[in-house]
C-alpha cells in the first residue's frame, strides 16, 4: 500500500489559523482562500489568468511571488503530493483530487473560497494504522512545519514525514536499536558474574536512580527481606529482595512473605540476576515486580550504570 503514495510532500494551513479546519476534516476536503480570484478561474486552473489577479488584484492588495506559487501548488495537479496540517496536538495528512470546486458565496468562517476532495482522507494515523502521529513523539525538524506562517509550503523534512507517514523505521535509529539491544545483552552477563555483595550495592544504585532511597538492610531474625526503601514522592515503602539466583518457588515464598507484611508496605520488588526458569509473579492485592536477568540490564543501561558493572569486574 505504502508504494501507491505520491512521494512529495505539501503543508497547508485549512485557512487562518486552520479556521475551515472542521469542515475540511469533517467533509473530507482541503480548504483554500484567494476570494479576488474569480471562481472560474479556479475551477478551470488557468494560471496564466489568474497571475494578474493575485498580483494586482482590482481595488485589493497587491500579492507576492509565494502567494502565486502557494495558489499553483493548489491548482496544478495537487493530486501529486500528500497533504499535511497540524491540529489538536497531531499531525494529520491526506491526498486529493485534481477538481477544484468553489464556494458558491465567500470563503466564511466554516469554508475556504474553494476546495479539494480528498482522494485518501484526512488521518492522524500512519498509512498502516500502526502509529498514532503524536506531535510530542514526532522529529524537531518535522514539527517545526507546523510554524509556517503562511498558506501552503514545502517542508524541508519532506523526506522525513514520507517516512513516519509509511511508519519506516530510520536506519540510523535501527541501528542504535540493534547496538543498544547487543550492549544489554553484554551487560546481563556481567551482571550474571558480580558477586552477591557488589549485586546487592548494583540493585541499591538502581532503586535510588528511580526514586527510592533506602530505609534499612534487614537481616537477622527477619532474613527473608533485604531492604526496606522509600519513595517520597509516592509515599510508599517497598520490600525488596536481592538474590543472585531464585526459583519460583522462591519467588513465591517471598511473595507470601511480603503479603504478610502488607500493611508496611506497598509493593514488592524481588531483583534476581540468574533466575532458576522464567518467575512469573502470581496475583496479589499489592504490586509485585520481577527483576530479573533482561530486566535488569535494562535498568542499568539506561540509568548510565554499565560501566560500574564493568569495573566491578
Amino acid at each position: 500500500m505504502n508504494d501507491v503514495l505520491p512521494n512529495s510532500v505539501r503543508y497547508v494551513k485549512n485557512g487562518r489559523g486552520g479556521r475551515w479546519w472542521e469542515s475540511a476534516r469533517t467533509n473530507n476536503e482541503l480548504h483554500a482562500g484567494w476570494p479576488e480570484v474569480p471562481v472560474e478561474l479556479l475551477r478551470a486552473a488557468d494560471l496564466a489568468k489568474i497571475e494578474p489577479w493575485v498580483r494586482s488584484p482590482p481595488g485589493g492588495k497587491a500579492g507576492t511571488t509565494q502567494d502565486f506559487k502557494a495558489l499553483c501548488t493548489l491548482l496544478d495537479r495537487p493530486s501529486q503530493h500528500i497533504w499535511v496540517t497540524f491540529q489538536g496536538g497531531r499531525m494529520w495528512w491526506c491526498t486529493v483530487l485534481d477538481e477544484v470546486r468553489t464556494n458558491p458565496g465567500a470563503a466564511s468562517e466554516n469554508l475556504g473560497h474553494f476546495w479539494l476532495n480528498c482522494a485518501r482522507p484526512w488521518s492522524d494515523w500512519s498509512v498502516d494504522g500502526l502509529r498514532r502521529l503524536e506531535k510530542s513523539e514526532l522529529p524537531g525538524n518535522v514539527t517545526a512545519v507546523a510554524g509556517f506562517r503562511a498558506t501552503v509550503c514545502k517542508p524541508g523534512a519532506s523526506a522525513e514525514i514520507l517516512r513516519i507517514i509509511r511508519n519506516e523505521v530510520d536506519q540510523d535509529a535501527h541501528l542504535a536499536t540493534l547496538a543498544r539491544r547487543a550492549y544489554e545483552d553484554a551487560v546481563r552477563r556481567l551482571v550474571a558474574r558480580l558477586d552477591p555483595k557488589d549485586f546487592e550495592i548494583l540493585i541499591d544504585l538502581i532503586l535510588s536512580r528511580t526514586g527510592w532511597a533506602r530505609l534499612a538492610k534487614i537481616g537477622g531474625v527477619r532474613a527473608d527481606i533485604d531492604i526496606e526503601v522509600e519513595n517520597a514522592a509516592l509515599d510508599e515503602i517497598a520490600f525488596v529482595q536481592v538474590k543472585s539466583s531464585a526459583s519460583q518457588a522462591t519467588l513465591s515464598k517471598c511473595i507470601s512473605d511480603f503479603e504478610a507484611q502488607s500493611g508496611r508496605y506497598a509493593r514488592m520488588i524481588f531483583a534476581v540476576h540468574s533466575p532458576d526458569g522464567e518467575l512469573t509473579p502470581r496475583r496479589t492485592r499489592w504490586p509485585v515486580q520481577v527483576w530479573a536477568g533482561d530486566r535488569i540490564a535494562e535498568l542499568v543501561v539506561r540509568h548510565g550504570l554499565g560501566d560500574w558493572v564493568a569495573k566491578r569486574l
